[in-house]
């Protein structure tokens, strides 16, 4: 077992000190860039790649296009040798294909890196008719697509149009939905709407391949049930935040099960991007936790739909009217457009009722004193208009009051689209007022984004500004591999392919990651500097980081911090090697461990988080039964507020587990050369306090009379006391880079082994 582990400590400190050693490694060659562009989802008709985003740095000369087929089933390409190649011949099965597409470019003396593209071919699903209520699609503008009525599963041809007055909705909106209904998938259980999702994508695909508009479902009574499985479906099924749907409405189409559904449909969420529902019930009184609820009076079935309809132009519908307002105006073509709603476990913060028909009356309050929530006014920006800005004083980046607001957030980004990716320059109770003289990107974008006790936000439309004054980029990611740079991590990840490295600066990023199966390294500028790893940052609503294609120890995570978000560390069927980061004041728990994933984890600290320090959970079906055997090797698990180890079949080397709710419980736990609270057997392992720096502060280096790391002062400094952790690890461990006096052993802890190991006397 011993050999075992130490040639996993051992390759994970190689990993660490290669990546460390490709920072050097720059973009200075001329070598051609190959970019093979979007990944598309097709049925049976033909689909034309794009290579047009290839380049030669610092050369304008002509390129020649050579494209491969490399994986999938047989399909015909046509025009192999140019810029854009016609793919056809597919055939659809029942099942989800994939074909990968290889571009190289090159000109009479180098030739690129290869550049690859995914076409996925989506299960058949037979006549489905979408019908486009515009003259054509508009991929500059958002998508609604409605479900119409029917017998309680499948839509009716009858209900398939909303009465709406379309001249009103279609000038802002691409309207779909299905002239001759819909029906549910065969197979029995619970009902799927699978096919119907497949169709969706498709035909989204061809006409908008890079579409960044928002996607709206809207359901009325049995159309409720497919506007949330499909956006269910599409959401986590293909994960592609082109064809994300992040908002639903449905109108009196609450029934059972509802609320398992919208708990589904809100942990859906793609690379970060919020999903939350509203509900407009006039034949029930039911209310459901997490949504915008809408009661009207008790009765028509019909009510809700048409004056959902009404309510973009009804003058009382389309007021702000303190906060107390529904309908269209949080549709995606509404003033509120850019409403994300509260995700409070449990909580039914905002209750209205329309009292009137669908084309006249008032919204109130359901229950003023049970629900008192109020929606945040939509934002109104104040400060330099578009274009370019120059005025070297400087300038105040602001926004009017925000009624119901008690925050606003200041953000800057590098486009207008993916505003929860935006750096946040300031955070204040009031609209901003500090004057702004420098810009983290050439082209920025800025907005206000305000947020109310409940924590539901509201942003306004971000206004560009070609700035003059531009600070080098607070955040830069780059594949260091292809000499590549991107604005987001998500980006990065999703143009690479196995075996790259991917670099991030020092910064706060807010996004979602998922690396879908690409073995590749994903680092900050050095994971061997705790201050560095400390001021690399990632955080998100929901799960920040997502391992869930099949990664293996090639696929590293080093050198971040991951906190305040709700999990930190996801990874189900995939054993990636983490090293280095700091996975600390999480909601839930640091780490979750499904269908026997097997990660090597690394000197991390695993701290302060809500839930268990890392937790596994049994997958067991017939006879098959899997459980996940990960491996802590100098990890510091401390201060969590459940299990510091829960459940699995972990195996623990040089650690420190102390100060949780309970240590380690529900396991089958291997536990050598550790310093676990209470005690716990194996071979070296110890009870001793730990005798932290300064745990209350985050600050988990050990005692030392001989020394100490202290990351405040940047300095070594002398305590009065010495941790039992010192020297307490397995004597056949090497020291690594432990600096002297370190006594020959292995300090047990995040910080064995590295630079800033405590020193023993």
């Amino acid at each position: 077992m011993k050999k075992t582990i130490f040639q996993k400590l051992t390759l994970a400190l190689l990993i660490t000190v290669v990546s460390s050693m490709a920072i050097s490694l720059g973009s200075e060659g001329l070598q051609p860039i190959a970019d093979a562009g979007s990944s598309r989802y097709v049925a049976q008709d033909p689909v034309v790649l794009e290579g047009t985003g290839s380049y030669y740095p610092g050369n304008s000369g002509p390129l020649n296009y050579t494209w491969h087929q490399i994986s999938g089933p047989s399909v015909v390409i046509s025009d192999a040798n140019t810029v854009s190649p016609t793919i056809s011949g597919f055939v659809q099965t029942d099942e989800i294909q994939e074909c990968e597409f290889e571009l190289v470019v090159s000109d009479s003396e180098m030739t690129s890196l290869p550049s690859m593209v995914k076409i996925i071919i989506v299960p058949s699903f037979g006549e489905i008719k979408i019908v486009l209520a515009n003259e054509s699609f508009d991929p500059d503008k958002p998508t609604i697509i409605y479900f119409g009525g029917g017998d309680g599963l499948n839509g009716l041809p009858q209900y398939a149009q909303p009465p709406w007055d379309f001249s009103i909705w279609s000038p802002k909106a691409n309207l779909l939905s299905f002239p001759d209904g819909y029906r549910i998938d065969g197979g029995g259980g619970s009902p799927t709407y699978n096919r119907l999702s497949d169709a969706i994508i498709s035909y989204l695909s061809a006409r908008a391949p890079d579409y960044e508009e928002p996607i709206h479902t809207i359901g009325w009574s049995t159309g409720g049930l497919p506007a949330v499985k499909v956006a269910i479906y599409l959401n986590l099924t293909y994960q592609d935040r082109r064809y994300a749907v992040n908002r639903v409405t449905a109108l009196d189409a609450v029934g059972p099960g509802a609320d398992e559904m919208i708990r589904q449909l809100l942990s859906s969420s793609v690379n970060g991007e919020q999903c939350w529902l509203d509900s407009y019930v006039s034949t029930s009184n039911t209310f459901l936790a997490n949504i915008l609820n809408v009661g009207f009076e008790r009765g028509s079935h019909e009510l809700p739909r048409d004056w959902y309809g009404n309510s973009l132009t009804e003058s009382t519908a389309i007021q702000f009217n303190c906060g107390i307002v529904g309908g269209a105006y949080w549709s995606v073509i509404g003033p509120g457009k850019n409403l994300r709603l509260a995700n409070s476990p449990g909580e039914k913060n905002y209750i209205f009722k329309w009292y009137g028909p669908a084309s006249s009356g008032y919204m109130d309050f359901y229950d003023e004193a049970q629900n008192p929530g109020r929606l945040p006014e939509p934002v109104t920006l104040v400060g330099p208009e578009d274009g370019t800005f120059v005025d070297t004083n400087g300038a105040v980046f602001s926004c009017e009051e925000s009624e119901n607001a008690v925050g606003y957030q200041l953000l800057f980004g590098p486009n207008p689209y993916r505003v929860m990716d935006y750096i946040i320059i300031s955070d204040t109770p009031s609209p901003p007022a500090e004057i702004i003289t420098t810009f983290p990107f050439e082209e920025t974008w800025w907005t206000v984004r305000a947020y109310d006790q409940y924590g539901s936000t509201i942003y306004a439309d971000p206004i560009y500004i070609n700035a003059e004054n531009v600070v080098a980029p607070v955040q830069k990611i780059e594949n260091v591999t292809i000499g590549k740079r991107y604005h987001s991590i998500l980006d990065a990840i999703d143009d690479a392919v196995n075996g790259d490295e991917i670099v991030v600066s020092k910064g706060t990023f807010f996004e979602s990651i998922d690396f879908k199966g690409k073995n590749v390294i994903l680092r900050s500028t050095d994971p061997n500097d705790s201050t560095v790893v400390s001021e690399t940052v990632i955080t998100a609503d929901g799960d920040v980081v997502t391992f869930s294609g099949g990664e293996d120890a090639s696929c590293v995570l080093a050198g971040f911090t991951i906190r305040d978000a709700n999990n930190s560390i996801f990874c189900s069927a995939a054993s990636p090697t983490i090293i280095n980061c700091s996975i600390v004041n999480n909601v839930s728990a640091g780490i979750k461990l499904y269908m026997g994933s097997n990660p090597t984890i690394s000197n991390c600290l695993i701290a302060g988080n809500g839930g268990s320090g890392a937790v596994m959970f049994k997958f067991k079906s017939g006879r098959q039964t899997l459980l996940n055997s990960p491996n802590f090797v100098n990890c510091t698990i401390v201060g969590n507020s459940d299990i510091g180890i829960s459940e699995g079949m972990p195996t623990v080397f040089n650690s420190i587990i102390y100060g949780n709710g309970v240590q380690i419980a529900g396991s089958s736990a291997v536990v050598t050369y550790s310093n676990v609270q209470g005690g716990f057997p194996g071979e070296g392992n110890i009870d001793a306090d730990p005798l932290f720096a300064d745990a209350a502060n985050g600050d988990y280096h050990l005692k030392s009379q001989a020394g100490r790391w202290d990351p405040a002062s940047q300095s070594w400094v002398i305590d009065d006391v010495t941790s039992s952790c010192i020297d307490a690890g397995d004597p056949g461990t090497p020291v690594s880079v432990e600096p002297m006096p370190n006594g020959g052993i292995i300090n047990i802890g995040a910080y064995g082994g590295t630079l800033q190991a405590s020193l023993s006397q």
